[in-house]
């Protein structure tokens, strides 16, 4: 029989496993979410799909909803 402790350990687990992002796919030329150009600089490192105004604020989001 579980118990609330184990309950809220599994529940921890389950928030803290990461996928790994997969970087093979191409990077996006103009930002999903905004519409401006993602530098080329930035399109190197495959898989982006926003600005990075936009990913700044997307992570800023995240981070304070914690």
């Amino acid at each position: 029989m579980t118990d609330l402790i184990d309950i809220a350990q599994m529940r921890q687990i389950e928030q803290v496993q990461i996928v790994p992002k997969d970087y093979s796919k191409p990077s996006l030329a103009e930002c999903e979410a905004c519409g401006n150009e993602i530098p080329p600089e930035r399109q190197k490192y495959g898989a982006v799909t926003l600005c990075i105004a936009c990913q700044t604020h997307h992570e800023n989001k995240k981070r304070n909803f914690r």
